[in-house]
């Protein structure tokens, strides 16, 4: 199998939130379907950062004429983007031999992280140049690496439990910081200080977000 990772910039109704409201997005691509001249993207996409950050994401993408069927709920958010068929927004859905091995991931620069997957390489070049080619708003490009694997994870959306904000963020920030690595790259009062918390009080948040999840991680582990 052949693997790529890309990291690239383009004028996105996501992209653009992400970094005016200094908001991380991790969404998976759902789907795209054709109608009255149009295409309609489904979105899905979880935000992370400061929930005042969040919420004036959520409330300023509700006034996007193009956005139509919004949910929100515990900072996700479901949507469908119409497009003009000339407008298409990249995804891999136009090319069935193409295919998303984790979820996008948009980061506060309004950069979005791709991987994606297919059995030749050619199938990816191709995908990659036409990508670069038709996407409208296109500012910044890069290949990270294109190489070929044995394919050994491929991530599928589940349901996790649910977390309130707190335990998220002292679990996501700890992941990030590396704390789960070995050697350990940081210590839990670091992690605190970072969050602006007290030792105790992170240290709870974290716990109880570790309880959760755990039980759920354990169970898929052969």
């Amino acid at each position: 199998m052949w693997t790529a990772k890309l990291k690239w910039k383009h004028d996105c109704i996501i992209g653009n939130r992400c970094k005016k409201f200094n908001v991380t997005a991790i969404g998976i691509p759902m789907d795209v379907y054709e109608g009255n001249g149009y295409y309609h993207y489904l979105h899905f996409q979880k935000l992370s950062g400061d929930q005042k950050d969040i919420n004036a994401f959520i409330k300023d993408i509700k006034k996007d004429n193009e956005v139509n069927n919004l949910e929100f709920e515990d900072n996700s958010i479901f949507f469908i983007v119409k497009k003009k068929i000339n407008e298409k927004i990249p995804t891999t859905h136009y090319d069935k031999k193409i295919f998303f091995l984790k979820p996008v991931i948009v980061d506060t620069k309004g950069y979005e992280h791709w991987e994606i997957a297919s059995w030749k390489k050619e199938f990816l070049a191709a995908f990659i140049n036409g990508t670069k080619k038709d996407t409208i708003g296109l500012q910044n490009f890069k290949l990270l690496s294109i190489e070929q694997n044995k394919l050994t994870e491929l991530y599928f959306p589940q349901l996790l439990p649910k977390l309130t904000n707190h335990q998220k963020n002292a679990f996501e920030l700890a992941v990030k910081e590396g704390y789960y690595e070995f050697p350990r790259k940081i210590e839990l009062l670091q992690l605190s200080k970072i969050m602006n918390k007290s030792l105790s009080t992170y240290r709870e948040h974290l716990r109880i977000a570790e309880k959760k999840i755990m039980p759920v991680l354990g169970k898929n582990i052969e």
